[in-house]
């Protein structure tokens, strides 16, 4: 079974970069260094424990592929509460084109880091909605607001299931391609 555990993405600024994802994430650095086979700076960042590194930033050398073609990176958060922290710390981290969505299955909020790649930073709200789905999303409301206004907006949707419905019928799709 794979499970996605990490992501690396090229960077021309290192210092910055790291600060950025240090004080807007509180991700900690686990290590560093130039590589024995690729020869690049690389610096391995986490915000859990049990994971050497979750977010590898690696210094970009001549020949290297330009930057530009990852869509996004995201970040799950444990509840609105730190969705709100994390989008305010953002903020004042002077992250660009901050734009809060309600995808109906989470609650986003999407910025741009100072390489200009583009961060979500989301909490599930426990609803599967067929997506792509995207409504405004307003921070300022309290949560139970934001959750009754979400459920709400779902009455009007198609196929809106518990999450963990339609995450028991899409086990039992791999289960079938594992074979």
């Amino acid at each position: 079974m794979s499970n996605l555990t990490h992501i690396g993405i090229f960077t021309d600024r290192p210092v910055e970069m790291e600060q950025f994802y240090r004080g807007v994430l509180h991700l900690v650095v686990s290590d560093t260094g130039i590589g024995n086979h690729f020869k690049r700076r690389i610096i391995f960042m986490t915000g859990n424990p049990e994971h050497h590194h979750q977010f590898v930033l690696v210094v970009r050398e001549e020949g290297d592929p330009p930057g530009g073609a990852l869509f996004q990176v995201s970040f799950k958060m444990a509840s609105l509460s730190e969705l709100r922290a994390v989008a305010a710390r953002a903020e004042s981290a002077g992250a660009r084109g901050i734009r809060p969505l309600n995808h109906g299955n989470s609650w986003s909020v999407y910025f741009n880091d100072p390489d200009g790649n583009m961060i979500e930073i989301y909490t599930d709200t426990g609803w599967h909605v067929a997506q792509p789905f995207g409504d405004p999303l307003d921070l300022s409301w309290s949560d139970e607001e934001i959750v009754a206004r979400t459920e709400q907006r779902l009455k009007e949707c198609e196929g809106v299931e518990p999450q963990a419905q339609w995450a028991a019928k899409m086990a039992a799709r791999l289960a079938e391609v594992r074979k």
